[in-house]
């Protein structure tokens, strides 16, 4: 039987909680939903073998030299670290970030956490071919779609992949919504690597080329529209304003309470007067507005509804329930983070973000939600060739002007 003192401390306990409940589902600010991402973000490229390096070095990215290698170089994209069993670390990402002429040809991938370790992914390949035979199954890499050249609009199937990788360090999964919560007008925050060598100079127009620094970029804007997944082009049924960027396909995006509700994939197609910001513009027909530096026409019409004017007028990534439901189907019972973020995570790499950073010219907007960006200064990698060519002692040959910039602040730091 309990004491009075007791019965108050536990109504005390009560109290307290009801009057905690309420802030731990409030809205998180850009900055701290930024922690959370700075964390849970990771960068995935195929391994750069010699060829791969002697291409970048002639400067093949270069639309002009197109006709040699139509499908470009080197691909690096964005992923988020969603669940965890044992060792194994589970990353959501998209599935055109995994080229079928890569994973024919037996490349190695590396996946670039936080602390700017690179964990190598052996054989990759699934075997199911593009378009995909039989089913996905567990392995390093599970397709629900597939990204090859030779298809007419590049991707076929649901544009989502989960890739694996090992590691006796545990690193933070980042929390994630089961239900589909968004509507128009709610901020979305998209986080990513975004690749320069897809961009053309502000001043002499030329592709860019070599680009060894990369920086990590924190996007937000408002959501435009929401549709079944089922009634969209590759699961593609979020859609939103904002300022991403190439290389940032696969990337997160998080809702206001900092938790996973999509997968960033296209871009922004409606911004017609970024295109020309962009290299490696695809000729194939009907080509798709994908990250990968494929962008489509600027339709019609307010796009508020039909998928497919949303499509041609915003970003858009895949909801996380949708990649739920496809996972189960392959007898994969992973344990999602459902739990609020926790104040460590949120204060852990914390860093200030400048009111009003918003870059680019906002071409449409709802509401009273704004849409900006914040190029992190606190997550850089100085040299990734540095990284990605050395998975078989291969060093790097590329001959890179100073990157300048300072290394990742989670760099050699224990996670929380």
């Amino acid at each position: 039987m309990r004491s009075l003192t007791q019965n108050l401390l536990l109504l005390a306990g009560v109290s307290l909680l009801a009057t905690l409940a309420p802030a731990a589902l409030a809205a998180l600010s850009p900055a701290e939903i930024n922690s959370i991402a700075s964390q849970t973000t990771v960068l995935i490229a195929p391994e750069l073998r010699p060829e791969l390096i002697e291409a970048l070095e002639n400067n093949y990215r270069n639309p002009l030299a197109s006709q040699n290698n139509p499908d470009g170089v080197w691909h690096p994209g964005s992923g988020v670290i969603i669940a965890r069993e044992g060792n194994r670390h589970y990353v959501l990402t998209v599935s055109h970030n995994f080229r079928q002429r890569d994973l024919n040809a037996g490349i190695s991938y590396g996946i670039r956490t936080s602390d700017g370790k690179v964990h190598i992914v052996q054989q990759p390949n699934d075997g199911r071919g593009c378009p995909l035979n039989g089913s996905p199954t567990p392995g390093n890499l599970m397709r629900f779609g597939c990204y090859s050249i030779s298809l007419p609009t590049r991707v076929d199937g649901p544009d989502l992949a989960v890739v694996v990788f090992e590691s006796d360090h545990h690193y933070p999964v980042a929390p994630s919504a089961t239900e589909n919560s968004l509507n128009v007008g709610d901020p979305i925050y998209v986080s990513g690597w975004p690749d320069p060598e897809k961009e053309r100079d502000a001043t002499t127009g030329r592709c860019l080329g070599r680009a060894a620094r990369r920086q990590r970029r924190f996007t937000w804007g408002p959501v435009t529209g929401v549709v079944n997944p089922a009634s969209s082009e590759n699961g593609y049924s979020i859609f939103y304003l904002d300022n991403t960027r190439p290389g940032m396909s696969g990337g997160p995006v998080f809702d206001n309470q900092g938790r996973v509700v999509g997968v960033h994939g296209r871009g922004s197609a409606g911004k017609a007067q970024l295109v020309n910001r962009f290299c490696s513009v695809s000729n194939a027909p009907n080509a798709q507005a994908f990250e990968s530096g494929d962008f489509a026409i600027e339709g019609q019409g307010t796009g508020r509804a039909d998928p497919e004017a949303l499509r041609t007028r915003f970003s858009s990534g895949q909801a996380f329930n949708n990649f739920i439901g496809l996972i189960r189907r392959t007898g994969l019972n992973l344990s999602f983070n459902t739990n609020p973020p926790p104040p460590q995570m949120i204060q852990f790499a914390l860093t200030a973000i400048p009111a009003g950073s918003s870059t680019g010219t906002v071409d449409f907007a709802i509401g009273s939600v704004p849409v900006g960006s914040f190029d992190d200064p606190q997550d850089v990698i100085p040299n990734i060739y540095d990284s990605y060519s050395s998975f078989e002692g291969l060093g790097s040959r590329l001959r890179d002007t100073p990157s300048g910039g300072c290394d990742s602040l989670l760099l050699g730091e224990p996670c929380w």
